[in-house]
């Protein structure tokens, strides 16, 4: 399928308003929720992945907010928001030394993927702050053998080597779970019934998009045969990027403390159903053909056998609802999710050099091997 006219007008203007907001900030869990006074809150990156929607759900609500990050990663962004410039890295770009002073109610921690630089961190900052906030993540859970998974479950132990990248990216997966772990040790350590850690499943919706969101609704908007693992029955979980950040402001607000799984939708998904509702989403015409395996070569998105994995897609969400999470329809992830992926990168663009599903021409040798 080509983008004629009428498609370039709305992805252009729903692309527009994912850029400026907050029109999209406010979702279901704050809407109902008259603001409280404004936060002076402190956030620790803001301008990549979750931090776009943190940073506009909190402008929303009417809070005070500071930024702390290089300046390097779309600086253009809240151009009325204070900045201040320094690197999570003590040694590089002057480091943290721009929080020497100053005070603030929260501190909303979004980049916390080293032990070494949380530690630094919340040295540095817990004099100062009267709450602390870091985004972890369900990767902290030490065993997947048992599906309903909550926050008492048994952590990973950080126990390999690990390299640690300028960037700050979500790099060297098999020890990844395992620092997140490490770096909420710090936190609640440090801060005790003062911490809040959010543990999100994967995210998807709106400019939250490192390619593996938009993949099902780009492939099956281009039609043809797709090749799908398993047999359409194995469970997924994903989380808009919108609800992850309104669960954030509501834990700033009401000082909510200890550990939430941030996993959605709202009722149990399975593959079959995520992979109609993006075709539903995008128009698309693609014939679904279920493998029956999960090739080793493949890296899918959302997905994994739930007999070997039962406890990856099945997290409880219990604690986090009680407390007011509350989920936008799937479709609607799905679909500023799309939309955003063909805004930047086009119908053409190459999932397998990110590592996200398989090349073309493997796909079509397996699709011929299943007839």
């Amino acid at each position: 399928m080509h983008t004629n006219r009428r498609d370039f007008l709305q992805l252009g203007a729903v692309a527009a308003s994912l850029a400026t907001g907050p029109a999209l900030a406010v979702g279901p869990t704050l809407a109902a929720i008259p603001p409280r006074a404004p936060l002076r809150i402190l956030v620790l990156g803001g301008t990549r992945y979750l931090g776009p929607a943190v940073v506009r759900a909190g402008l929303a609500r009417g809070h005070d907010l500071t930024l702390f990050n290089r300046g390097r990663t779309r600086p253009d962004l809240f151009p009325g928001v204070p900045r201040i410039r320094g690197n999570r890295f003590p040694e590089r770009d002057g480091g943290l030394s721009g929080l020497a002073s100053g005070q603030w109610d929260v501190v909303i921690d979004l980049c916390a993927y080293y032990p070494r630089l949380v530690e630094a961190s919340v040295a540095l900052l817990r004099p100062r702050v009267g709450h602390y906030l870091m985004v972890s993540s369900i990767s902290v859970y030490g065993g997947l053998d048992r599906p309903g998974l909550d926050e008492d479950a048994p952590l990973r132990a950080l126990a390999m080597p690990y390299e640690e990248l300028p960037d700050l990216a979500e790099n060297g997966w098999p020890s990844y779970g395992a620092r997140k772990a490490a770096g909420e040790a710090i936190v609640a350590r440090a801060f005790g019934e003062r911490s809040t850690l959010v543990r999100p499943c994967s995210i998807c919706g709106g400019e939250n998009n490192d390619g593996s969101g938009a993949y099902w609704a780009a492939r099956l908007h281009g039609g043809g045969r797709v090749l799908a693992p398993g047999d359409g029955s194995d469970p997924v979980q994903i989380v808009d990027v919108g609800d992850v950040a309104d669960f954030t402001l509501l834990a700033a607000e009401q000082r909510l403390g200890g550990a939430w799984n941030l996993v959605g939708p709202a009722e149990p998904l399975t593959l079959r159903d995520y992979l109609a509702a993006a075709a539903r989403v995008t128009g698309g015409r693609g014939e679904i053909f279920w493998k029956g395996d999960y090739p080793s070569e493949m890296r899918v998105p959302i997905a994994a056998p739930f007999a070997l994995v039962p406890g990856f897609a099945t997290m409880s969400n219990r604690r986090a609802r009680a407390a007011g999470l509350r989920f936008r329809p799937l479709e609607d992830t799905i679909r500023t999710n799309w939309v955003d992926h063909r805004a930047r990168r086009g119908d053409a663009h190459d999932f397998a050099a990110e590592g996200v599903g398989l090349p073309r021409a493997r796909e079509a040798e397996l699709l011929g091997a299943i007839g």
